[in-house]
């Protein structure tokens, strides 16, 4: 029920408390008014009767009260001074010896007394509540006269009394009740703006403001609500700046982060967390079980909640091959514990690197250890006599010692070379250069070696080919590089050749050969350090495994890209692009 229907209903009960209280009051004074009014008339009456008693000297009392109460409608009474009834006009004369004494009726007591008696009482010998007037008369007939009227012939005035009372207050009602809905729209009509107003305040909306203006208590509280808006909207902008750093901050941090609460359901997670973990869709208020079945997550969820400690954890997400650093703390508040918070860090590069690291180690010292095993022993078999014993078989040694030696500087050499290259301030001094005439350069460089396995190396380079942003020692690398291995892997009398051509504003220049190939299993890991695809075949070509690394690397840092394409037992295709100048 609104406040107006509750402030109405309290006129209308107060109006109908007021009104039925002064009917009460005003029908009460106006019976006793009509009594009284009635009283006077009576004793005026038997005032009047009593002078014609005492006149009508010799008359019979019986026919004096018929005379006497036919004159002046009323019942009338003679009554001796024992109390025996004389006379009664409303009585036959056989009746009187069967009425009652009169003399302790309160009316003749009082009017015996002090000259003048009323009453109003139940007359039992009428069988009706009666007004009694009884005056003392000196007359040899009667001592006490009393006059009566029944009050039944006061009902006409009452109900004509009750009629005017009772339309009076059906007026007043009605009046009241208009009053009523008016006030009540008036007093509630500030109220229900400020019901509204504060309604609208803790929904959040700002600027809401209630007027004043309406009276000393209105506007009281609308100066405490409008304080009270001013404080919340302060904090409410707060909290909202607060909630914007936050939510910056943790769409920016590339750690994923969750919150959870103390029964598990996720309250917070970052974009990175859903990403980490391939989230999709709305997380919040759902339980993590529900979320994310990875076993290692859940593991360390209930550990941490179990514990009440700080929890470290490696987690790794097949999906992705991502490997995260998890730590967990307790979020308590004023209340004890709230929850949790988890922070995932992406350590996936850094294992891998780590991994890259082992690797590297773990070749480096295997591609040394033939060479300096096999210079170690044909050193040690020198030593021991062999170049004076036989010097033929010494020199032999000494070559394969210089050919291995040879090799160890190669592979020194590309290990320095990648280790520049790979180095964060590396960095290549690339200005516009004829494209055609490097690659001749290199064609030139290394046509003997071709010649010396009878392979065709032939270059095709339209004049029309515009000149690329490049180093100009770098790029002859990447071309060397790329021939030797053609010239490598290609058998005897096979062909290679260095085609280019523009698409849009790079330049494509592909290294062909009718080589061995490169199995498809190969061909993603074929640009790795020291991956070589037959590695016995690869040592007997005094390969480093390093070559085609060095390329890739060299092609990146000129901006561009390297790609292969192959098939086991019919070539390959090398193809870099580059930017055109």
């Amino acid at each position: 029920m609104s406040f107006r229907w509750k402030l109405f209903l309290s006129y209308i009960v107060l109006s109908l408390l007021i009104s039925g209280g002064g009917f009460g009051y005003v029908n009460h004074l106006l019976e006793q008014r009509l009594v009284e009014e009635n009283r006077s008339n009576l004793q005026q009456q038997a005032r009047l009767a009593k002078l014609l008693v005492e006149q009508q000297k010799g008359h019979p009392p019986q026919k004096l009260a018929h005379k006497l109460g036919t004159a002046i409608k009323s019942r009338v009474t003679l009554i001796a001074a024992d109390g025996r009834v004389l006379g009664e006009s409303d009585l036959r004369d056989d009746q009187l010896p069967a009425i009652d004494n009169h003399l302790m009726r309160p009316e003749v007591q009082q009017a015996l007394k002090t000259g003048s008696g009323s009453a109003i009482r139940y007359s039992e010998t009428v069988r009706a509540t009666m007004l009694y007037v009884a005056l003392p008369v000196a007359s040899d007939q009667a001592a006490v006269l009393r006059l009566a009227l029944p009050l039944e012939s006061f009902d006409a005035a009452k109900d004509t009394l009750h009629g005017l009372l009772g339309g009076t207050l059906v007026a007043l009602l009605i009046i009241s009740l208009i009053l009523s809905v008016i006030f009540s729209k008036i007093t509630a009509r500030p109220l229900r703006e400020i019901a509204d107003a504060a309604a609208r305040i803790g929904i959040g909306e700002r600027g809401v403001r209630v007027p004043t203006g309406k009276g000393e208590e209105i506007d009281y509280l609308a100066r405490v609500l409008n304080e009270m808006a001013a404080r919340i909207e302060d904090q409410m902008h707060k909290l909202t700046s607060e909630q914007q750093r936050l939510a910056a901050i943790l769409r920016g941090m590339g750690e994923g982060v969750m919150v959870t609460d103390t029964q598990g359901a996720i309250i917070l997670v970052n974009p990175a967390f859903r990403k980490q973990f391939g989230l999709p869709g709305e997380v919040e208020g759902r339980p993590l079980v529900e979320v994310c079945r990875h076993p290692d997550l859940l593991h360390a969820f209930e550990e941490q909640r179990e514990s009440g400690d700080e929890v470290t954890c490696e987690i790794t997400i097949p999906a992705t091959n991502l490997v995260l650093m998890a730590h967990w703390v307790p979020l308590s508040g004023e209340h004890g514990k709230r929850g949790t918070v988890a922070v995932f860090h992406d350590i996936s590069d850094m294992k891998r690197i780590e991994s890259m690291r082992r690797d590297f180690v773990a070749n480096v010292s295997h591609e040394l250890r033939t060479p300096v095993a096999v210079i170690k022993g044909y050193a040690e078999t020198l030593l021991d006599g062999a170049l004076e014993d036989v010097p033929e078989r010494g020199r032999h040694f000494v070559s394969i010692i210089a050919g291995h030696a040879e090799r160890l500087t190669s592979l020194i050499n590309d290990i320095l070379t990648l280790s520049k290259l790979e180095a964060r301030d590396a960095a290549l001094a690339l200005h516009p250069l004829d494209l055609c005439g490097t690659i001749r350069k290199a064609q030139m460089l290394m046509e003997d070696h071709a010649r010396t396995k009878g392979i065709r190396l032939t270059a095709a380079c339209p004049e029309s080919i515009p000149k690329v942003l490049a180093d100009q020692g770098q790029l002859e690398q990447v071309l060397l590089n790329l021939l030797d291995n053609a010239i490598k892997y290609t058998p005897d009398g096979g062909d290679i050749a260095i085609r280019t051509r523009q698409e849009n504003k790079r330049v494509v220049i592909e290294v062909s050969d009718t080589g061995i190939g490169i199995p498809p299993k190969d061909l993603k890991r074929i640009f790795e350090r020291f991956y070589r695809v037959d590695e016995g075949r690869s040592r007997e070509q005094g390969g480093t495994g390093l070559g085609l690394a060095i390329v890739k690397h060299i092609v990146q840092l000129h901006g561009g890209e390297i790609a292969v394409t192959s098939e086991a037992g019919h070539g390959s295709t090398f193809t870099v692009t580059l930017q055109a100048a």
